[in-house]
């Protein structure tokens, strides 16, 4: 019986096995497997084409820079001062000095020099005994006379400048220069010789503005004056003999009656006595001159009478035409004799007031 059940087996195989193949590929069949619906691909994003990048250049190497050596920072060099140039004059005995800074302790030993150093905007520390204008040099120590000065007083003070009078002091130059002090003449014959002293100190002291406003006023003072008077003039001082003497017109006292104008009845004689600059007169001389104004200077303080009275007294004089007019004058003795400088403007104009005055 096995050898039946064999090949029944296999038949029965073979009917299922093409029957089930039969059956997965028929649709209808209830045993048909269902295939797997594709899942679809998805289209292809195209790519973008690729920016072909720059070929890079190839940067230089950089050359080692050096360390930079600091500078060193300039040291500000100072401005330089300007060395002032000094001061060079040549004063009225012709010496030439040279100032290479403004002397600051400065000696007057006569009322010339001190007048003329205030006029040009300047002080003293010293003095001579007739200095006595302006009023502020009267508390300033004195060395006694212009006449007879103290060396030994000047050398103490040891002033770096003393200015003396070159006509009465010029014999002091030569003893003041040896104790070592530098000396300055200066002189007043002349409204020239005025002005150009104090147009000098004005530059040694650094006093230019003062001085020339000085001199200005001066001219001025001298021009409203006038120049043209033209009157005869006698300018008598005495000493204590009761001699009398005239004034030349090259003296100080002469050029204040010249800048006038006037004429000088002593034009011509010699210098002679104890007054520089003046000549004695005789009576007999006195009276062939006969001006028409008598000016008298009395050096001596009142009480002491003064030259203007007594001459009236002489009895051959009575008939002086300037004494029969009035016309006699007496002068302030510092402005006509002992202080020859810059207050000639302030005698031109006494002596104009007052001799007008007379007419």
């Amino acid at each position: 019986m096995s050898k039946f059940i064999l090949p029944l087996a296999l038949t029965l195989f073979m009917i299922l096995g093409c029957s089930s193949d039969e059956q997965k590929n028929d649709p209808n069949s209830a045993l048909a497997i269902p295939t797997a619906t594709p899942v679809p691909t998805a289209t292809p994003v195209p790519t973008a084409t690729p920016v072909p990048t720059a070929t890079p250049v190839p940067t230089a190497t950089p050359a080692p820079t050096s360390t930079p050596v600091p500078t060193a920072t300039p040291v500000p060099t100072a401005t330089p001062v300007p060395t002032p140039s000094p001061i060079t004059i040549v004063d009225d005995l012709g010496q030439k000095l040279s100032f290479e800074k403004v002397p600051t302790k400065i000696a007057t030993i006569s009322p010339t020099a001190t007048e003329m150093l205030y006029a040009a905007g300047g002080t003293t520390i010293l003095r001579d005994r007739s200095s006595n204008f302006p009023e502020s040099v009267k508390g300033i120590p004195h060395v006694g006379s212009a006449y007879d000065p103290s060396m030994e007083t000047i050398l103490e003070y040891n002033p770096d400048l003393v200015i003396v009078e070159a006509i009465t002091q010029a014999r002091f130059v030569s003893r003041l220069s040896q104790l070592g002090l530098k000396v300055m003449a200066v002189k007043a014959e002349s409204v020239e010789d005025i002005a150009r002293n104090i147009t000098n100190l004005g530059k040694i002291i650094k006093k230019e503005t003062i001085a020339d406003k000085t001199n200005s006023e001066i001219g001025e003072k001298l021009a409203a004056a006038g120049s043209n008077d033209g009157r005869t003039i006698l300018l008598l001082i005495s000493d204590q003999d009761q001699n009398l003497y005239a004034a030349l017109p090259e003296s100080y006292t002469g050029l204040i009656a010249d800048t006038l104008g006037m004429e000088n009845g002593a034009a011509g004689f010699p210098a002679s006595g104890p007054y520089p600059g003046f000549s004695i007169m005789s009576p007999e001389l006195i009276l062939r001159a006969n001006p028409d104004i008598i000016v008298t200077i009395t050096p001596a303080p009142e009480p002491a009478p003064r030259l203007s009275t007594t001459i009236s007294r002489i009895p051959p004089f009575a008939n002086l035409k300037a004494i029969r007019t009035g016309s006699v004058i007496e002068a302030d003795v510092s402005l006509f004799l002992q202080a020859p400088g810059p207050r000639i403007a302030d005698a031109v104009q006494f002596l104009k007031e007052h001799s007008t005055a007379k007419e």
